[in-house]
């Protein structure tokens, strides 16, 4: 049996003509569009078929192209939070996670610490709980626990890229101390693992820019972003995930107010393909920093400043949580309840807000004020099945 690919790739696969299937003769490219049709738990299965299907399905061509018609222009949201199973009636805060899109989407029944730091690039989420790392592939609900990060160090600030160049995932880890007198020295043993390498081992990276990370982190064309403090003032890191070095880009000034707030952190968002920081100036007011990367200083520039005041009765304490890619602000609450699960989305353009709901399965209940793990702009992923 032979599968080809179109004149414009020169793929193909090539197998034992005794290991015929109904794909015989068909274009490599009709063949990813017809499997890219099937939901995740069918192409589980198809994993078993045969080596020539598994080939397919962990294919780069399919990978990217899964599911199809995933370019939608319809914003996406996966909320992650662990909670009570009315079926059971216990409650597993540091077991079973629940992921909930538009629809319920899986449950993982990993055994999970208390979240400490959660990263979402291309269909994965990396959780981070001090010298524990795990990979989670929320449509499937499995997950990998990372080999412990290597350090005598009570804790641990981790970032997740994805370098598409050489289409590898890979977990950046930053030890630090906790407390004491040193709990305010830089960063030390800067480590980092690759997903799918042969040698699955943390390994050490050189950086020669004392810093410590003081904010989340956003993958931008392979390069992780994070703001840190570096000496006296606060800068804007930079980790190329293909050449695993790391530079000082520019410095954070003292009018873009980094979140201390107890109920958030100091966020950095990509912004139509910018560097940002979102600010929360009041409880209903937020402005947005953008550095301008074609300055030869690199500086940051306030976009805009918008309230969702207007809306508070109907979204309560809500935070920022992100951008999805039509350019519409993500805004949520801290805490949820099984009654109400909702996201807001604020559009600057037009000076509206939408609230979205989503629905929870009624076979589950979740711990009043019970804080939500939030990702925006989420894809059903086929890698680590």
């Amino acid at each position: 049996m032979m599968i080809t690919r179109s004149k414009k790739n020169k793929t193909t696969f090539t197998t034992n003509p005794q290991t015929s299937s109904s794909f015989d003769g068909l274009p490599l490219d009709l063949v990813i569009e017809i499997l890219g049709r099937f939901p995740i738990k069918s192409i589980a299965r198809f994993l078993l078929v045969s080596k020539l299907w598994a080939t397919i399905i962990h294919s780069r061509d399919f990978i990217e192209s899964f599911p199809l018609g995933s370019c939608s222009s319809q914003p996406r949201f996966l909320i992650a939070f662990s909670g009570l199973d009315i079926k059971k009636g216990t409650h597993y805060a540091k077991e079973d996670w629940y992921f909930f899109s538009s629809s319920f989407l899986s449950r993982s029944s990993c055994s999970l610490p208390p979240v400490y730091r959660s990263h979402y690039v291309k269909g994965l989420l990396c959780i981070g709980s001090g010298r524990e790392q795990f990979i989670v592939n929320p449509t499937s609900g499995k997950s990998i626990a990372l080999p412990r990060v290597r350090t005598r160090r009570r804790t641990t600030k981790s970032f997740f890229g994805y370098d598409q160049v050489n289409d590898e995932y890979k977990v950046l880890c930053l030890t630090e101390a906790l407390s004491g007198l040193h709990a305010e020295e830089p960063s030390s043993q800067h480590q980092v693992f690759t997903l799918g390498a042969k040698k699955k081992s943390w390994r050490i990276v050189e950086c020669s820019i004392p810093h410590r990370p003081c904010s989340s982190g956003v993958c931008i064309d392979g390069f992780i972003y994070y703001a840190a403090k570096t000496g006296s003032q606060r800068s804007l890191m930079r980790f190329d995930s293909r050449s695993e070095e790391f530079h000082l880009i520019t410095r954070v000034p003292t009018e873009i107010v980094l979140s201390k707030d107890q109920y958030s952190h100091a966020m950095i968002i990509n912004y139509q393909g910018k560097v940002a920081i979102p600010t929360k100036t009041s409880t209903y007011t937020f402005d947005v920093w953008v550095m301008d990367q074609n300055a030869e200083e690199r500086k940051w520039l306030k976009k805009l400043t918008f309230s969702v005041e207007p809306w508070k009765s109907a979204c309560r304490f809500i935070y920022f949580k992100g951008i999805t890619q039509t350019g519409e602000f993500i805004m949520a609450p801290y805490c949820y309840d099984s009654e109400n699960v909702y996201v807001a989305l604020y559009n600057h353009y037009t000076d509206t807000l939408r609230k979205v709901n989503v629905q929870v399965s009624a076979d589950f209940n979740f711990k009043p004020n019970l804080p939500g793990i939030f990702f925006s702009d989420y894809i059903e992923c086929v890698r680590f099945l």
